[in-house]
C-alpha cells in the first residue's frame, strides 16, 4: 500500500525558480482563533469523520493515507490536538493529543508520538494500540528504512533510539539540545539545535551542516517534493537546501515542472486542511 505522510508544519515550502518567483507560505496548523477539537478517539458512530468531494483524484489516490498532525499556538507554546488521517475522502481523528509521526515505516504500520509514549497505527484495519512500554513525552518519531528501530525526540530536547520492538531506549548523546529530528534514505540522522542550524551525527560526534545562512529567521526538516535519496531536505528562512551526510549543503531550485507539479499538490492538500477545519468547526 501506498502511504503518503503530511505534517502540517512546514508543508508549504516556498519553491524558487530562476526568476525568483516565488509560491505564497501559509500556516495551517498555528491558528489560535479555531476552536479546539474534541472528537473522541476511535469513534465508530461515524461522527468523527466528515465527507468532501474528492477533488484530489489524480494526486491522491483511494489507497492514500495522509497524516496530520494539528495544534494551535498560545504564546511561545504548541498545544496539541491530536493527529487525523485522510482516507478516501473522509478525514478522522486518531490519536487524541498526538504529537508526531513517522515519515517512513514498514507494510500498513504507522508509528505515532503521545505525551505518553508510541502508538502504532494500521492503515488498513484503521486500528490503534501502544507500542512498546517507554512513557517519554514524545515531539519527534522516526523510523529507520532499513529496521524497525526507532528514533524519538522528546520534549526536553533529548534524543534516543529506540530497539526491541519499543521497550529499551538508547541516548543519543552527539545530539544535543535537538529541536527537531530526520533521517535520510542511509538512516543517517540529522538534527536542528542551537541557533536554527542543522548537524548529521557521524561515527566522529556530531557535525555542523556547512554552507548554511548564519542566522536563519526560521529553520525545518520537511517532507521532500522531490526524491532525496542519500541526502535529506532543510528550509533555512524560504530557502530549500540539499543537506548531506558529509556536513555539506547546496540551495535547491526548483525547475518549471517541479513546481507545476508541487503547485497540484499543495491544491489538492488545500482541499484537505479545509476539511479539517470545518470538521473542527462542528
Amino acid at each position: 500500500m501506498r502511504v503518503l505522510l503530511v505534517c502540517l508544519a512546514g508543508l508549504l515550502v516556498c519553491l524558487k525558480t530562476a526568476d525568483s518567483h516565488s509560491l505564497p507560505q501559509k500556516d495551517y496548523d498555528t491558528d489560535s482563533s479555531k476552536p479546539d477539537i474534541t472528537n473522541p478517539l476511535n469513534d465508530t458512530s461515524g461522527n468523527n469523520s466528515s465527507s468532501v468531494p474528492d477533488n484530489s483524484s489524480g494526486i491522491f489516490d483511494s489507497n492514500t493515507t495522509i497524516f496530520i498532525v494539528r495544534y494551535v499556538t498560545r504564546g511561545d507554546k504548541k498545544e496539541y490536538k491530536g493527529i487525523y488521517a485522510h482516507k478516501n475522502g473522509k478525514v478522522k481523528k486518531i490519536l487524541v493529543g498526538g504529537r508526531a509521526f513517522s515519515d517512513w515505516f514498514s507494510k500498513s504500520r504507522a508509528y505515532l508520538g503521545h505525551k505518553d509514549g508510541i502508538y502504532v497505527y494500521d492503515t488498513e484495519t484503521e486500528k490503534l494500540e501502544k507500542y512498546g512500554n517507554l512513557s517519554d513525552s514524545i515531539i519527534g518519531i522516526l523510523k529507520e528504512n532499513r529496521t524497525d528501530d526507532l528514533y524519538i525526540l522528546t520534549e526536553d530536547h533529548v534524543v534516543y533510539k529506540v530497539i526491541e520492538e519499543g521497550t529499551k531506549k538508547i541516548k543519543i548523546n552527539e545530539a544535543e539540545h535537538a529541536e527537531q529530528i530526520a533521517l535520510d534514505w542511509d538512516d543517517n540522522l540529522y538534527y536542528i539545535g542551537a541557533n536554527n542550524q542543522p548537524y548529521v551525527v557521524t561515527s566522529d560526534g556530531a557535525k555542523k551542516i556547512e554552507g548554511l545562512p548564519a542566522n536563519p529567521t526560521s529553520a525545518s526538516f520537511s517532507r521532500a517534493p522531490i526524491t532525496t535519496e542519500h541526502r535529506s531536505w532543510f528550509m533555512s528562512g524560504k530557502q530549500p537546501y540539499i543537506i548531506y551526510p558529509n556536513a555539506t549543503s547546496e540551495p535547491y531550485v526548483f525547475n518549471d515542472q517541479e513546481k507545476l507539479e508541487y503547485e497540484k499538490r499543495i491544491r489538492a492538500l488545500q482541499l484537505i486542511f479545509l476539511q479539517l477545519r470545518n470538521q473542527a468547526e462542528e
